[in-house]
């Protein structure tokens, strides 16, 4: 029986290869250990991705355009400075996320917050000629460490 991070490395693959099929592109060896190791962290920086694909013989560049790629594909998605993130971090995408993020703006830590509320809420909402399939919400602020840090210089 697969478990859920096979499940979600069989759901991401053949997104990608739709994306790849569509546009004409080829189905690379390197684009589909990438996108494993991806599916293997789920949230990381350009650093931490190459650490972890360190011992293959991938090139920095085949990595960051395989990264366009899959940002281009809907697969990942960056996080950026305007939500607070000190270093461009990059998270999986699954085809049925729906999250809130709460991200500190002073050292760029990322957390999930499940909270059903927020999920009944939007569910329950009435569309005018859209039908949402996810969402994501990001809630930028500081986070309880730096906050502390910040009261004790002050």
């Amino acid at each position: 029986m697969p478990t859920k991070k096979e499940d979600i490395l069989q759901s991401s693959s053949s997104r990608l290869c739709a994306y790849l099929d569509e546009h004409q592109l080829r189905h690379t060896p390197e684009r589909f250990t990438i996108l494993s190791t991806v599916c293997k962290l789920q949230r990381f920086t350009i650093d931490e991705l190459r650490a972890s694909l360190n011992e293959l013989a991938i090139s920095r560049a085949t990595v960051y355009n395989t990264l366009s790629l899959l940002e281009d594909a809907q697969l990942v998605r960056r996080l950026t400075k305007e939500y607070g993130v000190r270093a461009a971090q990059y998270e999986l995408v699954r085809a049925t996320d729906s999250v809130v993020q709460i991200i500190c703006q002073r050292c760029g830590r990322v957390g999930i917050v499940k909270d059903p509320t927020i999920k009944r809420m939007l569910a329950d909402k009435r569309w005018s000629n859209f039908e949402p399939d996810h969402f994501s919400l990001y809630v930028v602020g500081q986070c309880k460490v730096c906050r502390r840090r910040g009261n004790k210089k002050s």
